[in-house]
């Protein structure tokens, strides 16, 4: 078990003592957050569980994803729960196990009443009808607002959700985890920027699978490697992710 397949299970005996309503990896907006809990009215919590240190920038990425999954997910409330860290953030809406009960505590408090009906079982629940548009891009935080802004977004479009390999918890060989979720998707989005090998993988497996695939790259398109740099490739610019989102939207539309 991994260091966040382990936490994830704690928190969800969290979520258990405090007899909330909630289920694993549904997806919304686009994307699928490690929990989901709905309350009456509408109301709705994502809670998203990151094995990272609390060190190296990796807070205020935390901080930066709480509101990306705000504006993707439109939920009343965010939270990333990281294991390591010393102090909550509660404005951040970044927090510790600790933290995390504090502020689910007063939400609930002041937003609905308990259902008292026991703790849910810890089986993840997904839907029969699950659509998947498989991410291949870099991790570097620098595409936080790539894969949340505009291919979560993008992906809603066509009633699927986004996933990359790196958000998803699995046993075994990364690269036969990255091929399956290939193989089970609708169609891929390929972020070329910088010419990582790794996606120059994923796209060659998606190709030969011949999945829908759409392109794009933030770096000089003429820098690619000459057997993709003539690919229909959408260029777009970091910090511009709301443009091209619709432009992501469009294309991945048209092909599926």
């Amino acid at each position: 078990m991994t260091l966040t397949t382990e936490f994830e299970t704690r928190v969800a005996h969290l979520l258990d003592q405090l007899d909330v309503d909630y289920s694993r990896e549904e997806a919304i907006g686009g994307l699928q957050p490690d929990f989901l809990i709905k309350g009456p009215k509408g109301k709705t919590a994502v809670i998203e569980v990151k094995g990272w240190s609390s060190t190296g920038g990796n807070t205020a990425r935390a901080s930066r994803q709480v509101k990306q999954y705000e504006k993707a997910t439109n939920a009343d409330l965010a939270l990333i729960v990281l294991p390591q860290l010393k102090r909550n953030f509660f404005d951040d809406g970044v927090v510790n196990e600790e933290g995390l009960v504090s502020v689910l505590q007063d939400w609930l408090s002041r937003n609905w009443i308990r259902s008292r009906r026991g703790p849910k079982p810890l089986q993840k629940k997904k839907s029969k009808a699950e659509r998947v548009v498989f991410a291949a891009m870099p991790f570097d935080k620098k595409y936080d607002d790539t894969f949340f802004v505009a291919m979560g977004y993008a992906a809603k479009s066509v009633r699927a959700v986004c996933k990359r390999v790196d958000r998803t918890e699995f046993g075994g060989d990364i690269v036969e985890e990255i091929k399956r979720l290939i193989r089970s998707s609708i169609a891929v989005i390929i972020d070329l920027s910088e010419s990582k090998e790794n996606v120059l993988y994923e796209a060659g497996f998606a190709h030969a699978l011949n999945k829908p695939s759409v392109h794009i790259c933030s770096t000089d398109l003429s820098r690619l490697p000459f057997d993709v740099r003539n690919w229909n490739t959408i260029s777009y610019n970091l910090g511009g992710t709301v443009t091209l989102r619709r432009k992501l939207a469009a294309r991945l539309a048209s092909l599926v």
